[in-house]
């Protein structure tokens, strides 16, 4: 095997290599035309940086991700670990009408995780039913290309962290509605459970309140 590709995004493409004995998954970040080549490089540099770094502390912190074996920074690729397994929106879109509760089981671990991730001064970016991986019954995060390190754990005072927080969460509420507007607020409540039991119900309510105000603005804005 030398590349398969196997998706294409907006900003990077994703192919499978074999590497050191090993079949891995490489995200590689294209040039984009539109920029200057000297600011191309810079953001294709720090995001594959940024986005390695997070998935290392991510791993650190006990949350199942894929292993990074390797960060090229000069040409912009990350090779990981190739998880062969099934989204867990694949999972909700094939359990028909209703969500079936292993559904809804592994929403709220991926709501704990995400919460632990947020305990930690970590946003993913983009905490979406698409980027939860099952494989062989464990729930993997992935894609942290959005991801951003805060620098430091969140507090109920500090409402510049809450706010980026609820957008995080926001993200994942967006997202169910999108998918299944009849069972979003169900599976959203699902998630927050999990959410709860690992940042706190007190910093979970704060947050939450965050999310409504932010949607109480976009609503607003929209009329």
């Amino acid at each position: 095997m030398n590349r398969k590709i196997i998706a294409i995004g907006a900003e990077a493409v994703l192919y499978l290599e074999y590497w050191l004995g090993l079949t891995v998954l490489v995200k590689e970040r294209r040039p984009k035309g539109y920029r200057r080549i000297e600011f191309d490089n810079y953001i294709r540099r720090t995001r594959t940086i940024n986005e390695a770094r997070t998935m290392i502390r991510t791993r650190e912190l006990g949350i199942p991700v894929p292993r990074v074996y390797d960060v090229d920074p000069v040409n912009m690729r990350i090779r990981m670990e190739y998880l062969n397994g099934v989204p867990l929106v694949s999972l909700l879109m094939s359990s028909g009408d209703e969500a079936s509760n292993v559904v809804i089981n592994y929403i709220r671990v991926m709501g704990n995780y995400i919460g632990m991730l947020h305990r930690n001064g970590i946003l993913h970016g983009d905490p979406t039913l698409a980027n939860a991986l099952i494989v062989e019954g464990k729930l993997y995060l992935i894609d942290f290309g959005l991801s951003e390190i805060l620098g430091r754990a969140p507090t109920r005072q500090d409402a510049k962290i809450l706010y980026k927080l609820a957008l995080d969460l926001n993200v994942t509420l967006r997202s169910l509605e999108a998918l299944c507007k009849d069972q979003s607020q169900l599976l959203f409540t699902e998630f927050l459970n999990g959410y709860k039991d690992t940042i706190g119900s007190e910093l979970a309510s704060r947050v939450q309140a965050m999310v409504n105000r932010i949607r109480k603005m976009v609503r607003y804005a929209v009329r």
